[in-house]
């Protein structure tokens, strides 16, 4: 009978003994918590430890999985050039849990050298995994790693992705062990790494609390907001480590939880009991995924619904949407508004609060704005050289803009722009560049005309012209 072990472990390298220097006291509880974490691996003896890593090669959209026989580290960043890993890669298990992913349009790249080089990245073992290993390594050593670094994905997919691993595992039918690298909150104290903030404290009182009450859902449901408050760094990781205990009843333990430099270290541990089931977490997960997706459209007006739907009609059927077999689903006025116009617009598409595709007309090339919104919303998710097409698997959780673009008009200085009021057009000969107004991340007048320029392909403003242009932004109401 398979066991399945998950162990949860903080990466500070202050506790190790040659780089802390003597302030690895101050951490006595995370250190013996860590050791017995490593005599509890020793007693286990994996065949193969995957190490779930927050500090490796990170993506926007998807996982990192490392394809490189042999790989190495070593502690020369902290001053420890001398205290050495050397593993060997699972190849085989790494590519089973890749092509499971793939299997299941859950994005990843498996990183091999050429790939390395290419992305202008090096394959070695990071402190995510080197200090759990440090430990690890006392009691047991003689182990295969699998590398695995979480992308910017949802907290829902990478609860999904342990449960792939999960299913890896069962088929291949060997001693696995998997590693949460991660550190909790780092906005415990204002004489940490980041000031004090009340969602740091909460943040890890919600870690604990899943642990043991073995419910991870009330993580899942965590919002970019507050994560970005608590400044942590494992919640990814840990929650692959649930995941990968899906469906199975399970016993849960803390060893020790503290925070004396202002980050939260816990150490902890997830073990199968002898093949017991649970229910699983993935029905509950789908459910609340279209509870989110009926909100958000309840809160959509009739502009995004257009631009939804047409996205939507044609992920599902590479067809352009035909407004007519809809129209019952619009107002009236809308209908009136959207086909007796024309109009520039653009179609942007976001996904966990970052952009997914974006593409748009600066002057109407359609018969009517209807028709702009399901061109460009077309367009938007099938044409942007930046991303890959839209997968009908990440449809409930986008989220949609639509500008519709007032007419230009010329300007003489940059005084006369506002990045919250007017967006941005660039021209020069033959080559336009546009911004839109009021976007996250731009900050100054120079930083929306620099953007617009390199859009462009203008190299300096010489002989530049300068537009300006307002538009009315339709985007989802928030209560």
């Amino acid at each position: 009978m398979l066991n399945f072990n998950v162990v949860f472990m903080p990466h500070p390298p202050v506790i190790i003994p040659e780089i802390g220097d003597g302030k690895e006291s101050s951490c006595k509880d995370t250190i013996l918590g860590m050791d017995r974490l490593g005599q509890l691996v020793g007693k286990l003896k994996p065949q193969t430890i995957i190490f779930v890593t927050p500090h490796g090669n990170s993506f926007n959209n998807g996982t990192c999985i490392l394809n490189k026989q042999n790989i190495n580290g070593d502690f020369s960043a902290y001053g420890s050039p001398q205290v050495v890993f050397k593993k060997q890669t699972n190849v085989k298990l790494a590519n089973d849990i890749f092509n499971m992913f793939e299997k299941s349009d859950f994005v990843s790249i498996l990183l091999d050298e050429e790939l390395a080089k290419n992305y202008c990245v090096d394959i070695t073992l990071d402190n995510g995994v080197m200090v759990p290993m440090y430990f690890i390594d006392k009691y047991h050593s003689n182990y295969d790693i699998v590398h695995i670094t979480p992308g910017f994905t949802s907290l829902k997919e990478n609860y999904c992705l342990g449960q792939k691993i999960q299913e890896v595992i069962k088929e291949r039918n060997e001693s696995v062990l998997i590693v949460c690298s991660g550190d909790l909150s780092h906005a415990l104290k204002n004489e940490g790494p980041y000031d004090f903030h009340p969602s740091g404290p909460a943040f890890d009182l919600m870690v604990k609390k899943a642990i043991i009450d073995k419910n991870p859902l009330s993580l899942i449901t965590l919002d970019k907001k507050f994560l970005e408050e608590a400044g942590q760094c494992g919640i990814r990781s840990f929650l692959m480590g649930f995941g990968f205990l899906d469906a199975i009843a399970y016993d849960s333990k803390i060893f020790s939880y503290e925070g004396p430099f202002g980050v939260g270290y816990l150490t902890g541990y997830l073990s199968s009991n002898d093949g017991l089931k649970e229910l699983s977490l993935l029905p509950d997960l789908l459910n609340l995924s279209m509870n989110i997706y009926r909100e958000k459209i309840y809160n959509e007006d009739d502009y995004i619904k257009l631009a939804r739907l047409s996205i939507e009609n044609y992920v599902n059927s590479e067809r352009k949407l035909d407004l007519e077999t809809v129209r019952n689903e619009f107002s009236k006025d809308f209908i009136k508004e959207t086909q007796s116009k024309k109009a520039g617009v653009f179609v942007s598409i976001y996904k966990h609060d970052e952009l997914r595709g974006c593409i748009g007309t600066i002057s109407p090339v359609q018969d009517d704005i209807a028709e702009e919104i399901i061109y460009n919303s077309i367009s938007a998710c099938n044409d942007d050289p930046r991303f890959d097409s839209v997968e009908s698997n990440e449809l409930l959780e986008l989220d949609i803009k639509v500008d519709i673009l007032m007419e230009p008009e010329m300007i003489y200085s940059k005084e006369e722009l506002d990045i919250i009021k007017y967006g941005v057009i660039v021209e020069k000969g033959s080559r336009r560049g546009l911004l839109l107004p009021n976007l996250e991340g731009i900050d100054t007048v120079e930083e929306q005309v620099q953007i617009a320029m390199n859009k462009a392909g203008i190299i300096n403003e010489l002989g530049m012209k300068l537009y300006r242009f307002r538009v009315n932004r339709h985007e989802r109401l928030y209560h």
